[in-house]
């Protein structure tokens, strides 16, 4: 789309009810007669990589085309049911598809895009499939009834009989990759090959880009696929190499989310398209100018192409924009105006204020700058760099330690001279901007990554902070850091980095990020920038987003969930140890679980993976690949106080550490205490098969406990996933999951966390 309104995390950005209006008089970025406008609030985006008029799809099945027909198309068929079940194909797919029942028969609506080259003109055609499984005992005509333009690439009879499965195909012309070339005609798009041919296409080659970023697997599949339609989803939304934030409302660049979003895919291995991506970084904020408007977009200018120099050794392109980047990192110098030193006043949290997440923003960026100065050998930059970290940390925790003293504070504030409350943004209730600094300033986490020494109040009350906020939080459950306000956000997940620099919090990125998945999803797989309210009248199964703001899907966000995330189980330092499984939640070390990580980038243009096996009280961790050059630190929170003793390295139980140097492959690492988990009772197994669209709901197919199965309306019987059973019951106790108590006995399934 292109449409844009201005930002961000606060009272600033208008709520988005159940019928979306995106107006406003902002600029428009692209040219052309894109008017279509997003009528619902649920939305989601299909279409292919870099194409410039992006498709937003529907819980109905319905999608909004921007460009060429200018149009909504609709499916008739589709009659309002009670229930509805809506999901990627494939488990991550851009495939979307909508299922629900209609005359004893189950409908299903599946849009996706796929790039289709005619005479010599790249376009990106939509195709869909309406599937109609009659289980009556009776015929019913069931016509797909599309509007908006369609043409057919099939066309069955309308009278489904009994027992019959009938695909009505589509497809639509959608986007030409930003060139005025003309649009196909009916016949060459009927031509260029039918449906299946296409979907075999679309998913072949989103695969293949999959594969080449880290890989992840973890007992919670959902996260797994979330992180795959995540980075999918990124390539959709960008115009051509330009990372944009949303299709809808912020189809646009804006500096530090680019930053935020190209750091996590260069640090998830996305490294063939980063000489596309990095010359479009923003090398000055302009207030003037919507997608300049953040001066830590400015400071942490350099943050990505230190995390390209490491991960590749490419000093030569570096050089090549030095220039630049010595520029925007002598703007901190100039900009540390602010009382005492720290950085100057910002609106960082869309408020005018001294923010911590500012000063921690720009820490993090003399630290990187640091670091590519002295790679390049530029040694009075470096200096430099070094000189100016260290007075602007005293200033600010000079600042910090007056505030917090003067005002009896047991917490980081969010604004480096007065405490949160009322009367500004990050005490307002139930407003996660208090949390801002454990996110968007970086350097808690990252900072130690990059080389900081742990050391004052921003490390010591990282704790205390989180304690604070959640506490402080209105009729809100657990691992949500509320919205701007409301019920959560897109950062949701992204808000728990710093707690993998804290002592308690260590999994809190992951359990953010179960929370959205579980609550407050508006899409599959997609969030709103600030999520106002949730409920179940959506679709299912589940609780989802029932209003929001900013844009879905909100792929800075998205690119904060998938960082964590990755973080939590692998990440590298500048000296070259890599730290193994930092936030892996107790959850997941149940007897059998494994969580892996493979194809992961190091330092050199190097490549390693790490697995973690779980049998009683011993886990095993297993590495592939490339050694790092400084060995690994393997630290689940699990280990601290309880390390009984390990196969191979050096064990620090108090800490929980077991370090092993660099040529280790595997360690078995025995727990003193295994996990205590506590039940949260049995499973409605009914409810959760018609929940899914089983409407025949469940069936015991056997006599042992793994003998439950789904039903659906034709009678086919689906194995089910009771761990995810579990988890639809429970959707605010994170890492929940099924165990039968004897595999003899089917009614012993209990719900543990």
């Amino acid at each position: 789309m292109n449409r844009h309104s201005r930002r961000r995390r606060g009272w600033l950005a208008a709520a988005v009810s159940v019928a979306l209006a995106l107006a406003g008089s902002s600029p428009a970025w692209h040219s052309g007669q894109a008017q279509a406008s997003v009528t619902q609030h649920d939305s989601a985006s299909i279409g292919w990589e870099g194409d410039y008029y992006g498709v937003l799809t529907h819980k109905d099945g319905s999608f909004d085309v921007h460009s060429g027909p200018n149009t909504t198309v609709r499916f008739g068929i589709y009659n309002n049911p009670g229930r509805v079940q809506w999901f990627n194909a494939g488990g991550y797919y851009p495939a979307l598809t909508t299922q629900f029942e209609r005359d004893n028969s189950t409908v299903t609506i599946t849009n996706f895009g796929d790039k289709v080259t005619i005479g010599g003109r790249d376009f990106v055609a939509i195709y869909s499939r309406v599937r109609v499984v009659n289980h009556d005992t009776v015929a019913h005509v069931l016509d797909p009834a599309p509007s908006g333009g369609t043409i057919a690439l099939t066309r069955p009879s309308t009278t489904v009989q009994p027992g019959q499965t009938t695909d009505f195909d589509f497809v639509i012309a959608a986007d030409r990759f930003g060139q005025g070339h003309a649009w196909p005609t009916a016949s060459e798009l009927t031509s260029a090959g039918g449906y299946d041919a296409h979907y075999a296409h679309m998913t072949s080659y989103w695969d293949g880009k999959l594969a080449h970023i880290a890989q992840i697997q973890v007992p919670d599949p959902q996260l797994a696929n979330a992180y795959r339609s995540g980075y999918i989803t990124t390539n959709l939304v960008k115009d051509g190499n330009r990372l944009n934030v949303g299709e809808n409302g912020y189809d646009a660049i804006f500096n530090h989310d680019l930053v935020g979003m190209l750091v996590q895919l260069l640090e998830a291995g996305d490294l063939n398209k980063a000489k596309d991506y990095l010359p479009t970084l923003i090398a000055q904020d302009d207030p003037n100018d919507i997608t300049r408007m953040y001066p830590d977009g400015t400071w942490k200018y350099n943050w990505p192409w230190a995390v390209y120099l490491r991960k590749t050794g490419d000093a030569a392109f570096v050089r090549s924009h030095f220039a630049t980047i010595r520029q925007t990192a002598h703007r901190i110098e100039s900009d540390a105006t602010g009382p005492g030193g720290i950085m100057k006043a910002t609106i960082a949290v869309d408020h005018t204020g001294y923010w911590t997440v500012d000063n921690q923003s720009a820490l993090l960026a003399l630290l990187t700058y640091k670091y590519i100065a002295t790679t390049l050998g530029e040694t009075a930059e470096a200096t430099w760099a070094g000189r100016t970290y260290d007075t602007l940390l005293r200033a600010v925790n000079a600042r910090l330690n007056t505030t917090i003293s003067s005002n009896g504070l047991s917490y980081l504030p969010c604004a480096m001279d007065v405490p949160n409350s009322s009367a500004n943004v990050c005490g307002q209730n139930n407003n996660g901007n208090w949390a801002s600094m454990f996110l968007f300033g970086r350097w808690a986490w990252d900072g130690q990554l990059w080389g900081s020494t742990p050391a004052g109040p921003m490390i010591d009350l990282i704790d205390a902070t989180y304690d604070n906020g959640f506490a402080r939080l209105s009729g809100l459950p657990k691992h949500t850091f509320g919205g701007y306000p409301g019920v959560s956000s897109s950062y949701n997940a992204g808000y728990g980095s710093a707690g993998l620099a804290s002592s308690r919090y260590r999994s809190e990125g992951i359990h953010g990020y179960q929370y959205l998945i579980q609550n407050a999803q508006s899409a599959p797989f997609s969030w709103w920038e600030g999520i106002q309210t949730v409920g179940t009248s959506n679709w299912s199964p589940g609780t989802h987003s029932t209003a929001g703001s900013g844009s879905s899907p909100h792929m800075w966000g998205q690119a904060n969930a998938s960082k964590v995330l990755l973080d939590s189980l692998l990440a590298e330092k500048l000296d070259g140890t890599v730290i193994v499984g930092r936030g892996v939640p107790n959850q997941w070390l149940r007897d059998g679980a494994t969580t892996s990580v493979a194809n992961y980038p190091i330092a050199g243009a190097r490549r390693m993976g790490a697995s973690i096996s779980v049998a009683g009280a011993n886990v095993t961790l297993t590495l592939t690949g490339s050694a790092p050059a400084n060995g690994v630190r393997f630290e689940l929170p699990a280990f601290v106080g309880n390390v009984a003793g390990a196969s191979a390295g050096t064990v620090d139980s108090a800490k929980g550490v077991v370090s092993l140097p660099a040529g280790t492959n595997s360690v078995t690492v025995t727990l003193a205490r295994t996990p205590v988990f506590t039940e949260k009772g049995g499973l409605d197994l009914q409810g959760y098969c018609t929940s899914i669209g089983a409407a025949n709901g469940v069936t015991l197919a056997g006599t042992t406990a793994h003998d439950w199965r789904c039903v659906t309306g034709s009678g086919t019987r689906l194995a089910m996933d009771l761990d995810d059973a579990c988890q639809r019951q429970n959707p605010h106790e994170q890492g929940v999951f099924a165990r039968s108590s004897s595999i003899a006995d089917p009614y012993s399934w209990r719900c543990l966390a």
